[in-house]
Parts: structure tokens; sequence; C-alpha cells
């Protein structure tokens, strides 16, 4: 994935990643790019109620409703048709509304549709004789709003240079675990992208889910993903998902439904592991036993003799693909490197020449005319730095 995108700012397009790993640091600080850090004291924060009667449209209302929708019933959970009615004809006059009135104290943010939207479902409940869990409501998403425990997440306008910027990595490690805002904050980064790919219509572009999919992979968010993929394409963009594990695609009815359908091209590693029980996998992806035997070969052909290191992979396009070796120089695989040992002596080197490009220059001169392996030389450069 590294060597994808960095072949992607080559060629001049925007990208988007929402990842939980810091799998890209170090490419983003090559390229200059922005990297967002989830933290307690630094939330990602973004105001997705905020737009002009413009950007007002069917797709803007839908994304809005699955946020609320998400908000009240969790990523888990499930929606009633009369809910989701209610909640979408609240959407509907919140901003009918405002663009219809001259007043200059209204804002829109989550803490004015909150209270708006107090009033009017208590107004549809007493007019058309529906029930709706309003004190549920009033309560669950009450957190959010300013002084809640979540209320700097929807009510602060979101960096507007985000949109202009090539390549831009959200990193929400720290939240993945939480089962409130993991999918939630995923939700709102996904329609940035979506705000960035109309901003940029003269861009290609693409927008990058690793691990991130599974806080989305919910039957509130099914829609919305199939609606994403849909709109991606109209836009000159592609979205991406990346995931260690099949088997958490093969047992999520909403990816199989939404993503894979609408996937052109498929990437696989090493298979090896799945080979006694292959069927199902074949099935989803629609494999052929030819392309079975190709993606059987990954990794287990005598070729390697007088190369450098190289990983190969299996690429589908259309019924049929096949396997190709992905194989970087020093320069990349230092830059795309998670080692922590690995990294940390690189960034020595980086505090030492004040730049990514000067440090790694000088990293690799001096390795080549140490004659130590990568590994010997990484393990100096550590201890030379622990001593001093």
């Amino acid at each position: 994935m590294n060597a994808l995108i960095e072949q992607y700012m080559r060629y001049n397009m925007d990208v988007v990643i929402v990842d939980t790993g810091h799998s890209y640091s170090g490419l983003c600080r090559y390229f200059g790019g922005r990297y967002l850090t989830y933290s307690e004291q630094q939330p990602i924060t973004m105001n997705p109620f905020k737009i002009s009667r413009e950007e007002y449209n069917l797709e803007k209302k839908d994304f809005l409703k699955t946020l609320i929708c998400l908000l009240f019933r969790g990523s888990g959970g499930e929606v009633s048709q009369l809910e989701d009615t209610v909640i979408s004809s609240v959407i509907t006059a919140y901003y009918g509304d405002f663009f219809s009135s001259d007043l200059e104290d209204k804002q829109l943010c989550f803490d004015s549709f909150y209270h708006f939207s107090l009033s009017e479902i208590s107004r549809v409940m007493a007019c058309d004789q529906v029930g709706f869990d309003l004190e549920g409501y009033r309560y669950v998403l009450k957190k959010f709003c300013s002084g809640g425990e979540f209320g700097e997440l929807l009510n602060q306008d979101v960096d507007s240079s985000l949109f202009s910027e090539r390549l831009v990595i959200f990193e929400i490690d720290a939240i993945r675990e939480h089962k409130v805002l993991f999918p939630i904050v995923t939700l709102i980064i996904m329609d940035v992208f979506l705000q960035k790919m109309r901003h940029r219509s003269h861009q290609r572009k693409a927008l990058i889910l690793e691990e991130a999919w599974k806080a989305v992979a919910s039957p509130i968010m099914a829609s919305y993903l199939l609606y994403m993929y849909k709109t991606v394409r109209k836009f000159w963009g592609e979205a991406i998902v990346v995931t260690q594990e099949l088997n958490d695609i093969i047992g999520n009815p909403v990816i199989k439904d939404s993503i894979i359908s609408n996937s052109d091209t498929v990437c696989l590693l090493d298979q090896g592991k799945f080979r006694d029980n292959y069927g199902q996998i074949a099935s989803l992806l629609s494999l052929s036993e030819t392309e079975q035997n190709k993606i059987f070969t990954i990794n287990r052909l005598d070729n390697r003799q007088g190369r450098s290191r190289f990983k190969e992979v299996y690429i589908k396009r259309g019924a049929s693909g096949e396997v190709y070796g992905v194989e970087v120089s020093l320069a990349q695989y230092l830059v795309f490197s998670t080692e922590k040992p690995e990294k940390l002596a690189l960034e020595s080197y980086i505090s030492r020449y004040g730049s990514l490009r000067e440090g790694l220059n000088a990293f690799i001169s001096e390795l080549k005319s140490s004659s130590l392996s990568l590994e010997e030389f990484v393990r100096r450069v550590n201890t030379a730095n622990q001593n001093h």
C-alpha cells in the first residue's frame, strides 16, 4: 500500500487515509502531507451541519440522517422505518427554517440541531400521533452537545486547509476500541473526503480505509457505504478498503454487499493459510480454479536468486488477474518501514541532518560504506545513540 500510494502521489493524485496503526507516517513525512492523530487533548473535530444552501442536497441530507441514527442507536443498532422517517423530516425542517430566515444569531452546528430536533420531534409526535423514544433520544444525544462528554466533536469547524492538501492521514488508533467514537469519527472523515472530492474536481483522488472500515460495517451504515462507492466514481475518485483478515469480510454481510460487489480491483497477498478451505473466499471474490492456482503460487516459486528483496501480490481486474512482484529500493523501504529499530535509527539521522531527505541520503550512504547488513547497521546506530 505504501508503494501504491507513493505512485498515486507522483501521479498528482489527492489521497485521504483513515489509519489505525501508523503505517504511513514515513510516507506522509516524505511528501509533506498532513498527519492528524486523534487524542483526548486534540480530538479530530468537524462541523458537518455547517453547509451553504447550495451544498444542501439529498446526498448531504442522507449523510446527516446516517450520522444522527449512528449517534442515537450506535454502530451495532438498527433504526426503525418510523425513526428513519422522523429524523429525515427533522433535518428537512431544520434547514428549511434556517435558510428561510434572516436571523444571523442562528448557527448551524450539532448544538442548534439538537435543540431544534427536540421541539420538532415533540411537535411531530403530537400532530401525527406517532410514537418515538424522545426521552431516549434526548438523553443519548445530549453528550454530543457543548459541555457534554463529546461536546467538541461535532461543533467545531473542520480545518478548511485540509481540502487543498494532497495527502491527509487521519490516525485514529487511540479510539479503535471506543464503541461510540470510532464509528462516528470514521464516518465524519469519510464525509470530509466527499467534500474534498467536490472541491477538488480537477484532481483524481482516493479514499483509503485501513482497518477503520470495521467501524462502519453496520446495518446503519450500509446504504451510506453504497452511496459513497457509487458517488466517488462520478467525481474522478476511488475508494480502497484494506484488511489483514479475509474472515472479517466474509463474515460481514454489509461489507460483502456494499464493498466487494462495487470493487473492480482486488489485490491479495499470500493466501497459503486458507488453502485447505478456500471455497468460500473463492466464491465471494468470484475466483475461478485457474485464478486460485495463480494465487497459490504467491511467494512459493524459486525465483529470488540474484534479486533484491521483494514480495508478491495477486492483482485481479475484471475476471482474471496475475501475480506481480513488488520490489522497492532501499530508500523506499526505509521510508515505508514500521519496524521500530529501523525507524529509531533513521530518526537519529533525520535529527542530525535537519530533514527526512537529507537524513535518508546520509543513512544510506553510511550503510553502504560500512559493508554491514541493514540489521547490523541499525543495531550499531541505536547502540551508539543509547551510549550518548
